[in-house]
């Protein structure tokens, strides 16, 4: 990750790629499917840099930004086909990439500022991504549902 002035345009392009072109061409290619079943469940993995920033985190800021902004508009298009779109935005999660890039220190100074004092864990988000799949939910599309234990209100 780099600051704005200090980023390359391959940086740009390989998030762009990454976060944005390929969930586009997901999309088009089952929507086509569901289209025809007439039903369909979409999730689209954002990120709480979708809703806030911090320094070094313009180019994926920017995508998360974008992912949403994908969500919106695919669920207006295929939502008379009973498919429900929505993008699910972890906070910070205890993952191993997590552990491998911050000290146990900078895990306990997150944890702090998370009003629930934890990071959440893989369960906590794939528990939503299984009820926005499910038949459970009928009526949510096109949101942006925020799991970050509060972090976001602070």
């Amino acid at each position: 990750l780099n600051k704005i002035q200090d980023s390359k345009d391959n940086d740009w392009d390989e998030m762009i790629d990454v976060n944005l072109t390929a969930p586009y061409k997901l999309i088009k290619a089952v929507a086509k499917k569901m289209i025809r079943e007439k039903y369909g469940r979409i999730v689209n993995i954002g990120s709480i840099f979708g809703k806030i920033s911090k320094e070094k985190r313009s180019i994926y800021s920017a995508t998360k930004f974008g992912i949403h902004g994908l969500t919106v508009g695919s669920s207006n298009d295929l939502a008379k086909h009973n498919i429900l779109v929505n993008t699910l935005s972890p906070g910070f999660i205890l993952t191993e990439l997590t552990e491998n890039n911050l000290s146990a220190k900078e895990i306990n100074q997150l944890e702090n500022v998370i009003p629930l004092k934890k990071l959440g864990s893989t369960k906590d988000i794939s528990k939503i991504v299984i009820f926005l799949m499910s038949d459970l939910n009928l009526y949510i599309t096109g949101q942006n549902i925020i799991a970050d234990g509060g972090y976001t209100n602070v």
